[in-house]
């Protein structure tokens, strides 16, 4: 349901952001309104991890007897991946009006924060740095964010990233991390990655791109550098070139990490440690639920992600001639191949 960046941006510079808001008025995904609230839910691109932290979202939203075109309208868009665009979509949102604005991702929430009144509540999801969205400060408790806002907080767990690598090589001591240091989410994790694998005695080596055509050419400078792995936070090029990643591990046979489950499934990606996405929604969806219901967001206290999943790519490790361990195998979630 996404748009793609050239129609966005085209229809954006063409100036017929009223004839778009006029149309989301009188119909919500081409389907009449309906008697119920409206939400504009906004993610920064199209892709398998807000993909399924949207599903989640909605069935817990359909739990609660809020149901697409029966008793809920929604209004869902993607910002293909341009800042620009989060900051056109949410005023459009506000415009149309929405009942209550869906940040998933931490590009969307800043924009929804320098654009939605203090009247509009804001919920969040897949979101691994609100403070620096401007939502609030840490950890995000009753009095601790703006009074319109909340949401639950996933910054990825990145040490345990890096001990699921130690245990597979026990003598590692060097892994490659790519990310955009131009995103927020990005520059925040990155800077815990260093902090944890610091405390473990691992050297970091960096690759900084500006966007996801970039990310091969640094999977490649890595590689040269002799990188023992290579590893994955949240950052937005990354997730739309990971199999890039995965294709230069399989050639020169570097195991390969990930914080992002749907990972699992590509060639070349060893092992995942991340949040259920699915779980990040629904959690999402009951605190939007109690938004819809009355209660104010001010009232309710951000929610912390605590529950991780492991899984492991069997054929992966094959091919790049590893064997896992029986307790590994035996303690994941899920293990391909």
């Amino acid at each position: 349901m996404g748009m793609d960046r050239r129609s966005f941006l085209g229809l954006a510079g063409a100036g017929l952001g009223g004839t778009v808001l006029l149309a989301a008025c009188s119909q919500i995904g081409g389907n009449k309104r309906v008697k119920g609230p409206t939400i504009g839910m906004l993610q920064f691109i199209d892709a398998a991890p807000p993909n399924s932290v949207r599903k989640g979202f909605m069935a817990a939203l359909a739990k609660a007897g809020y149901v697409e075109g029966k008793s809920l309208n929604v209004i869902q868009k993607d910002a293909a991946g341009e800042l620009a665009n989060t900051t056109l979509v949410a005023k459009q949102f506000v415009g149309a009006p929405v009942d209550l604005f869906l940040a998933i991702g931490t590009p969307p929430l800043q924009a929804a924060m320098q654009v939605a009144p203090a009247t509009l509540p804001v919920v969040f999801c897949y979101c691994s740095n609100p403070w620096g969205a401007g939502a609030g400060t840490p950890p995000g408790g009753v009095g601790q964010h703006k009074p319109n806002v909340v949401g639950t907080v996933g910054t990825n767990p990145v040490g345990k990233e890096l001990d699921l690598a130690r245990e597979v090589d026990p003598n590692l001591s060097t892994v490659g991390l790519i990310y955009n240091p131009g995103e927020p989410n990005s520059e925040f994790e990155a800077k815990v990655l260093l902090q944890e694998a610091a405390r473990r005695g691992i050297r970091v080596e960096t690759q900084p791109v500006a966007n996801s055509g970039e990310v091969l050419q640094a999977a490649q400078a890595l590689a040269e550098d002799k990188v023992g792995a290579f590893v994955k936070i949240g950052d937005y090029a990354t997730i739309q070139a990971f199999s890039s990643i995965c294709k230069v591990g399989l050639e020169r046979k570097i195991p390969v990490y990930s914080v992002d489950p749907p990972d699992i499934d590509l060639p070349g990606c060893l092992g995942v440690i991340g949040w259920s996405y699915y779980d990040d929604g629904f959690a999402a969806g009951e605190l939007a639920v109690r938004v819809l219901k009355g209660e104010s967001p001010a009232k309710m206290a951000f929610e912390p992600l605590t529950k991780t999943e492991l899984l492991l790519n069997r054929t992966t490790a094959k091919a790049i001639d590893l064997t896992l361990s029986e307790p590994l195998l035996q303690r994941a979630n899920k293990v391909v191949g």
